[in-house]
């Protein structure tokens, strides 16, 4: 029994260690065939300096022409470092662990206020307040900017609120319409 264990164990480590190596193996032929098409470029830049000189351009735009090149690749390498690590540095979030933000209060507020004090609207209208905070549950899993999130279902809780009013007021002078 206990030999079964400690097989178990090393196979277990033995899995961590195989998927380790696999990973590391991946990330230098990645880097390494980052590093041969970045060089490439540069060749490539070079190369196109040497054609213009050779065509009777003068040597100092040549030289300025390709620098511009060269600069250029450098500030999208940049920008292209920087958006990975911001994307591999934003935290993964659950499904389950969705934050419930003032919005999602509000939405409740507005379900209990339609439930008691408009039941005929609420039947109607739930769906709409569910499909609002769904919409919110997606945009967050899909990692959306909470604050546009946010912004879009206040917008979307307003409309149904001044649709439901509208709703109401337009029975409400029906009904006194009816009584004249």
């Amino acid at each position: 029994m206990i030999r079964r264990i400690h097989q178990r164990r090393r196979t277990a480590r033995f899995s961590q260690i195989a998927r380790f190596m696999q990973r590391l193996v991946k990330a230098i032929v990645r880097a390494f065939t980052y590093l041969t098409l970045e060089f490439a470029v540069y060749i490539a830049i070079g190369g196109g300096a040497i054609a213009l000189i050779s065509l009777g351009v003068p040597s100092n735009i040549a030289l300025g022409v390709s620098l511009v090149l060269v600069i250029f690749s450098l500030v999208v390498n940049f920008l292209a470092h920087r958006q990975h690590q911001i994307i591999t540095s934003r935290p993964a979030r659950a499904s389950s662990s969705v934050p419930v933000g003032s919005e999602v209060k509000l939405a409740n507020w507005i379900g209990q206020t339609l439930s008691t004090k408009a039941p005929q609207e609420w039947e109607e209208y739930q769906d709409w307040l569910h499909d609002i905070l769904l919409a919110r549950h997606q945009l967050l899993d899909s990692s959306y900017p909470v604050w546009k999130i946010a912004v879009m279902t206040y917008w979307r809780l307003i409309g149904l609120c001044i649709t439901v009013s509208l709703l109401k007021l337009r029975r409400l002078a029906i009904a006194a319409r009816r009584q004249r």
